[in-house]
């Protein structure tokens, strides 16, 4: 499992970031993992929805900005904790 708190990115992010941030979402959930995009603005939350990728994180894997620094971190956390919780789906292989 990995959170990645993504708070301090720019409001709209390039597209190269939209496709590495679902890159790394496919690579770990091949391998039985998880990534949490953690402190996600409005934008961001947007453009991860329309391209996808908001899908392939899953339930409680786009946790929003919270008025406080680190604020959903607690929320990603236990979000993480329960997704990885459920059995393993034995995915392909990245290459």
């Amino acid at each position: 499992m990995l959170i990645l708190v993504v708070r301090a990115l720019p409001d709209v992010p390039p597209s190269a970031m939209i496709k590495l941030l679902d890159r790394y979402a496919r690579h770990l959930g091949d391998q039985d993992g998880r990534l949490v995009l953690c402190g996600v603005q409005p934008s961001l939350a947007h453009l991860l929805q329309r391209s996808g990728t908001a899908d392939r994180l899953g339930d409680g894997g786009v946790v929003p900005a919270t008025p406080e620094l680190l604020g959903g971190l607690e929320e990603a956390w236990v979000a993480a904790r329960e997704r990885t919780s459920r059995p393993p789906h034995h995915g392909s292989d990245m290459r």
